[in-house]
C-alpha cells in the first residue's frame, strides 16, 4: 500500500496510463485505490499499483471451486463543468448536462504465457459522475479478468509451474446527459496468476475456515488457504 502524494504523475508510473490522454482529458481514470481493512476502497491517498490471484480450487459446502473475478475500485474524475442555465435571472437548470454516465467498458489483455491467446471482451456498466467531480470523492468499480480470459487462462498449466502476469488494459465509454458520446483515457494494471495447487483446499476437514482477506475472496492477494474460525 502507498500514499497518493500526487495525481498525474504517479498514476503515470503506479497505474499504467496508456497513452496518458483522453478526450481531451476530460474523463480520467486515476489511481487503483487500496482495499482498506473493510475492501470499501474509502481513501483517494492510499493506492496500489499491481494485484495477485491464487486460482488454487478450494471447497465450499460439497463444490469446489476457483475465484473467478478480480474486482479493482479506480478512482476517478470529470474535468467537463457544470453550466448553469438562467432564464430571468432564475437557475431553470444547474448544469448537470455534463454529467458523465458510463454503461459499457472494453477490456484488451496482454498475457506472458504465449499458449494463451486472449481475445478483447466488452461489458455492460452503470456508473456516474457529476461534472466537475474530483478524484477524492469519485470511484468506479472494475472487474478486470472477464469471463473469456478467466476460462482461458484458468484451462492453462504455466500457472502450475510459476507466476504469469495478465496486463489489463480497459477504457469506459458512455454518454453526457447531454447526450455527448465520450471516454475516458486508457489504463492499464497488472496482476500476478498463479496456481499454487491442483489439489483442492478443504478447510472444513480439518475444522478450519477459508482465509478470505479483508475482500472476503480467497486468493485474492494472497494464496488459498485456511485459518482458525
Amino acid at each position: 500500500m502507498k500514499r497518493l502524494l500526487l495525481w498525474l504523475p504517479l498514476t503515470c508510473l503506479g497505474v499504467l496510463l496508456a497513452g496518458c490522454s483522453a478526450d481531451p482529458l476530460n474523463l480520467l481514470v486515476l489511481s487503483a485505490r487500496a482495499p482498506g481493512d473493510k475492501c470499501d476502497f474509502p481513501d483517494d491517498t492510499l493506492y496500489v499499483s499491481r494485484g495477485s490471484l491464487d486460482l488454487t480450487p478450494y471447497v465450499v459446502g460439497t463444490a469446489q471451486v476457483v475465484t473467478n473475478r478480480y474486482y479493482q475500485v479506480f478512482s476517478w474524475q470529470n474535468n467537463l463543468q457544470p453550466n448553469p442555465i438562467s432564464v430571468g435571472g432564475q437557475v431553470v437548470d444547474p448544469g448537470t448536462g455534463n454529467n458523465f454516465v458510463a454503461d459499457r467498458i472494453h477490456y484488451e489483455y496482454q498475457y506472458s504465457d504465449p499458449s494463451v491467446v486472449l481475445a478483447a471482451e466488452a461489458a455492460n456498466t452503470h456508473a456516474v459522475i457529476s461534472a466537475g467531480g474530483q478524484s477524492k470523492d469519485n470511484s468506479i468499480g472494475v472487474d478486470l479478468i472477464q469471463p473469456g480470459a478467466f476460462a482461458a487462462i484458468n484451462g492453462s498449466t504455466a500457472i502450475d509451474s510459476g507466476a504469469q502476469t495478465l496486463l489489463v488494459t480497459f477504457q469506459i465509454f458512455g454518454k453526457t446527459l447531454a447526450g455527448g458520446s465520450k471516454y475516458t483515457n486508457e489504463v492499464t494494471f497488472p496482476v500476478s496468476i498463479r496456481r499454487l495447487s491442483t489439489t483442492p483446499v478443504d478447510c472444513a476437514a480439518s475444522g478450519l475456515v477459508l482465509n478470505t482477506g479483508v475482500c472476503g475472496v480467497p486468493g485474492r492477494d494472497q494464496a488459498v488457504s485456511c485459518t482458525t474460525p
